[in-house]
């Protein structure tokens, strides 16, 4: 009873082995099948390391040497022939090196020519073997200038010859140095891009305009603002025209700069007279304009509308921001006033003192001599006590009221995109040369720059 499961789990034990065995080495005496036999075919087909010995002849002149072969089942490397076939004596004679008399002895190849066709070819650039004069660089900058264009009258050679000249002349500097600094590639690209502005709009003011560029940027440093500022406000300046000039203008007058003597209405009628006439009349009036100079980097279009007048408002507060007082108020407080340092209001009959703003105010008590602290905080209590708040429509009548020149200004700036427009620093740049040319007046620059 107790053998028979040992001779079972035996039993099963030797059933597994006998399966195991079957499977990994078949059924012994078994046939081979198709496959086989096809696999024992094709093995045979290979010929034998003799066969191909035979089958390929060795060179007569060396009989003795046996070629070595190594053979594979799919790939059979036969030996390389000892004699070289036409064709590969031809291969040969592509490439050849040769020596250095070969060369010297080949003769040199003639120049290809220039392609035909309806226009001569490009001539060569001036290479300059000795140093030149002053003169002739100008001929070639004239030479130079006019070549580029495929035809020019006599009017554009005659503005091309008087520009370059005016530029050449106006660099004030010793003939050597001029030569130096005319060769310089940055100093050409800069004589082009007058060149080109002053034979487009061919003014007196636009000639001194790119007079005052070039010269900045033949003196100056390339890692100066001003010289960068220069410098590319020439490459703006041909694609511009003198109303665009006369908008930059008119922004670096009324957004950046105020006249300390505009303290009463005499003085800005002069002003206005000066300063705003000469620009108001030529101005762009379409969109685009802006967006050109937006586009050349000269202004910046905001999304906000100033009115001119909040601008003055804001930039002359004691003219338009303070209603004004008795003159008894003034005396009262210090009564010992020079003439002409209280001057008539804008508003009804009252008085002001004669400063814009209060750091002018300042500036007159000190010139005046009151350095008692009591007396000066009592006229800075009075010219803060009646405050004019900014109102359009009392804005448009004050101002028409001082000139009507300031008035169409007025209404030039609020209908046109002055009104959304700032000046960069590319743009306070040509607005101060086109000020100082067209009215001789000078702007410091530096606090920007």
């Amino acid at each position: 009873m107790f053998i028979i499961p040992y001779l079972v789990l035996a039993a099963v034990a030797l059933l597994f082995f006998f399966i195991c065995y079957m499977m990994f080495f078949g059924v012994p005496g078994r046939k081979k099948t198709a496959d086989h036999r096809e696999i024992e075919k094709k093995a045979s087909e290979v010929p034998s390391r003799e066969d191909i010995v035979k089958k390929v002849p060795l060179p007569k002149s060396e009989p003795h040497k046996e070629k070595k072969l190594y053979t594979d089942e799919k790939t059979q490397i036969l030996p390389p022939r000892l004699g070289k076939t036409k064709k590969a004596e031809a291969d040969e004679e592509k490439t050849k090196i040769f020596s250095k008399e070969e060369l010297e002895k080949t003769a040199e190849r003639d120049p290809v020519p220039h392609a035909k066709g309806p226009f001569p070819p490009e001539p060569n650039p001036v290479i300059l073997n000795e140093e030149p004069d002053v003169d002739s660089l100008e001929e070639y900058f004239v030479k130079h200038f006019l070549n580029r264009y495929g035809a020019v009258s006599h009017t554009v050679e005659q503005d091309t010859r008087k520009v370059t000249h005016r530029l050449i002349d106006g660099l004030h500097m010793r003939r050597k140095e001029a030569v130096d600094t005319l060769t310089h590639i940055m100093v050409q690209e800069a004589l082009q891009n007058a060149q080109r502005t002053y034979v487009m709009m061919p003014t007196d003011t636009v000639l001194e305009m790119v007079n005052d560029a070039f010269y900045d940027v033949a003196h100056g440093s390339r890692s100066d603002t001003k010289t960068i500022l220069a410098y590319d406000a020439l490459r703006a300046m041909p694609r511009m025209d003198e109303s665009e000039f006369h908008a930059l203008a008119l922004l670096l007058l009324f957004h950046y700069s105020r006249n300390t003597d505009n303290y009463d209405a005499g003085h800005l009628k002069s002003y206005t007279e000066k300063y705003v006439v000469p620009f108001v009349g030529k101005l762009p009036d379409e969109y685009s304009g802006y967006q050109q100079l937006e586009y050349l980097h000269c202004v910046s279009l905001e999304n906000k509308d100033i009115a001119f007048g909040q601008v003055m408002h804001d930039s002359y507060p004691l003219i338009f921001a303070f209603r004004g007082c008795m003159k008894a108020e003034l005396l009262s407080v210090y009564p010992s006033w020079p003439e002409g340092s209280i001057v008539s209001s804008l508003y009804n009959s009252y008085y002001k003192p004669a400063a814009v703003d209060e750091s002018m105010l300042s500036e007159l008590m000190n010139d005046m001599g009151i350095e008692d602290t009591g007396r000066r905080e009592g006229i800075l209590a009075i010219v803060e006590s009646r405050p004019v708040p900014y109102d359009k429509k009392e804005m448009e009548y004050t101002l028409g009221k001082i000139s009507p020149e300031l008035e169409k200004m007025r209404e030039a700036w609020d209908n046109s995109m002055l009104r959304r427009s700032s000046l960069t620093l590319m743009g306070m740049y040509i607005a101060k040369i086109c000020i100082r040319e067209t009215i001789g007046e000078d702007f410091d620059l530096s606090h920007w720059m």
